[in-house]
């Protein structure tokens, strides 16, 4: 099992001073199951942000977008999670940004979805 270094985007780390407990604890709980486990066994949904709607008008852009930066985002069960899916499938309100890069997890927005926005050039850094 691949082990993985956790980091965090500074953009991120300023505002996760403000989030509710409850998220907070989620968030927290998602760090140390990929630090322990890796992906296996995730509750929720997690997907490459490159699954763009084709119907999308920017379509190409937002592709080119998460593929440059390598965004992924997985369904955190902030509010909760949508149980009537399977383990492992199941989607949420809210959904936590993060780039794969190698070995490392950068964690750097979350929000809402729907609908399904990218992080913006600003939670890069």
């Amino acid at each position: 099992m691949a082990k993985f270094k956790i980091s965090f985007g500074r953009l991120f780390l300023k505002e996760f001073q403000h989030f509710p407990e409850e998220d907070k604890d989620k968030i927290a709980a998602f760090v140390a199951h990929i630090k322990e486990n890796g992906f296996i066994a995730l509750e929720g949904l997690n997907k490459k942000s490159n699954d763009v709607d084709k119907n999308d008008p920017k379509f190409l852009e937002k592709v080119s977008y998460a593929n440059t930066h390598n965004l992924w985002h997985y369904h955190i069960g902030i509010k909760q999670y949508n149980t009537r899916k399977t383990y492992g499938e199941r989607t949420s309100e809210y959904v936590l940004h993060y780039q794969l890069l190698g070995d490392e997890i950068r964690i750097i927005d979350y929000s809402p979805h729907p609908p399904f926005n990218l992080p913006s050039q600003k939670y890069l850094k």
